[in-house]
């Protein structure tokens, strides 16, 4: 049979122009799914970092105001010590105290899905807590109470520490 360009089957043709679209058809669907699934994965990986950059900042936060009370507890003890708690010097060191206190008070009202945090939060504001009678109580007494404080931070401050490395 000789090739002749009017003799072209119609029929034939057009199962091949519908067999094409069908076949474009189907590779644009698997190419818009599969599109949306790396979206959707991305979207889920930066979600997951955001919210590890979130817990890493509370917790480099709070690990921040825990070294200040100890550091303002140290520094009360050994004002105390040298006899400068007279006549209610230590007063500037409770209230730095209690600033960062409140700070650690306000942080545990951060989005935050760890439990840990808030539980760690909780103990270092329930433990750096001074007596209501702290003040008006004996220089030596005050520093006690200040030694105390720090001491009881410092494993605070390594069990967030840890936290912090753990979620990295």
């Amino acid at each position: 049979m000789m090739f002749c360009p009017l003799a072209i089957d119609w029929g034939n043709a057009a199962d091949w122009a519908s067999a094409i679209a069908s076949f474009c058809a189907v590779v644009a669907a698997l190419w818009i799914a599969f599109g949306q699934e790396r979206n959707a994965r991305k979207l889920r990986r930066s979600a997951k970092n955001e919210e590890h950059a979130r817990s890493a900042h509370l917790i480099s936060e709070v690990i921040r105001l825990t070294a200040e009370i100890e550091a303002f507890a140290n520094a009360g003890a050994m004002f105390a010590e040298t006899g400068g708690g007279r006549n209610g010097g230590l007063v500037s060191h409770s209230q730095d105290i209690e600033g960062a206190r409140a700070q650690l008070s306000a942080l545990q009202h951060y989005p935050q899905s760890d439990p840990r945090i808030f539980g760690e939060i909780g103990r270092i504001i329930r433990e750096s807590a001074l007596p209501s009678d702290f003040l008006a109580s004996s220089i030596s007494f005050q520093a006690l109470v200040c030694r105390g404080l720090a001491e009881r931070l410092a494993p605070r401050r390594a069990i967030l520490a840890q936290l912090l490395s753990s979620s990295s």
